[in-house]
């Protein structure tokens, strides 16, 4: 059984109109969302671009690299020095570049 079974119907001018279609494109939801969201006063956020799933994909690589080096100390009781430098430099190069293209 649905959940929303109670109907509204509403009418919009051409700008208002355009402005939801826009609004709902943007954020990747249906119209019915959109103005739920509105309804419960949440914030209506625009769907992230390609960008953010890359910064995502990127990481996630470094903190599986992360989840090796403690592995391995953990399991050895030693740091491999240098790998742990090279993925120490990869990751402050990593921040440095989202820091400059998204603040």
């Amino acid at each position: 059984m649905r959940k929303r079974n109670i109907r509204k119907d509403i009418m919009l001018n051409e700008t208002e109109n355009e402005k939801l279609i826009s609004d709902c494109k943007k954020a990747n939801i249906s119209y019915g969302e959109y103005f739920r969201k509105l309804l419960m006063e949440k914030q209506i956020k625009e769907k992230p671009g390609k960008e953010f799933y890359e910064v995502m994909k990127q990481l996630s690589k470094i903190g599986v690299n992360l989840n090796q080096i403690a592995y391995k100390a953990n399991s050895t009781n030693k740091i491999d020095k240098d790998y742990y430098k090279i993925e120490a430099e990869e990751w402050h190069k990593f921040a440095k570049e989202v820091k400059q293209k998204f603040l």
